[in-house]
């Protein structure tokens, strides 16, 4: 198969999981729209920004640098690790998002933890001290997670097995692009500035990075909103 499909593949895949979860969390299907809105479009300023610099460079049904399959996977692609965990491990939230009086100031500082000091830092490391965008970002969000750990020590936990589950949920979706085209590795990543270490055919920098964004995408609703988890039996 050409390898511009596959990006879409890979986009569509976690879209149907994102729906799965949709489908069988109505409780939780108001955050997911709300959150996920706000933030979809950090993923494709990104790419266009530093990850397609010197990272990878994903190639789209159009050919073009961005495309739907950018949006499509940015928006669920926190969405999922958001939500996973409580629907795996069956647990739920101490309060309802949409029954809550949102607290804007902390909601706001809380935001800057978990994005805007990522992101700047990331900007920072890449555009003015030149190091390579997969190692910029992923020193934003391991010093985001640190801080966020030292705020809520009882998140650390649901963090890790969100970061285990969506790792279990994204191997196979590697395996079958590389099954569809065994060349998509060597033409979407810039093997040169990567190490060529490759774990089932992936390249071990990505696995590493996605185990961290995945870790850090599970605070986006806990941590952000300021709500505890709790055993479902007992909401």
């Amino acid at each position: 198969m050409p390898t511009k499909y596959l990006y879409l593949i890979w986009s569509l895949y976690f879209a149907f999981i994102a729906l799965f979860m949709y489908y069988k969390m109505p409780k939780y299907r108001k955050p997911m729209l709300v959150i996920s809105s706000m933030i979809f479009l950090a993923w494709p300023i990104s790419e266009y920004l530093w990850m397609s610099k010197d990272w990878w460079h994903p190639e789209t049904i159009t050919w073009t640098l961005i495309w739907i399959e950018d949006f499509i996977y940015s928006f669920v692609s926190v969405l999922i690790p958001m939500f996973i965990y409580k629907l795996v491990f069956k647990k739920d939230t101490d309060r309802d998002f949409s029954k809550t009086n949102i607290n804007t100031k902390k909601v706001f500082k809380n935001m800057v933890l978990w994005f805007l000091i990522p992101f700047i830092l990331s900007w920072i490391l890449f555009s003015l001290f030149h190091i390579n965008s997969i190692i910029s970002v992923m020193v934003g969000m391991t010093l985001s997670c640190i801080l966020m750990i030292s705020l809520r020590k009882d998140l650390f936990l649901p963090s890790f097995w969100t970061m285990i589950l969506m790792l279990i949920i994204a191997i196979p979706c590697y395996l079958f692009l590389d099954f569809l085209n065994p060349t998509y590795v060597e033409k979407w990543w810039y093997m040169i500035n990567l190490t060529w270490i490759l774990w089932l055919w992936i390249p071990i920098e990505d696995i590493i990075w996605y185990a961290i964004y995945w870790f850090m995408a599970w605070w986006a609703y806990e941590f952000i909103f300021d709500f505890k988890l709790i055993d479902k039996r007992k909401a």
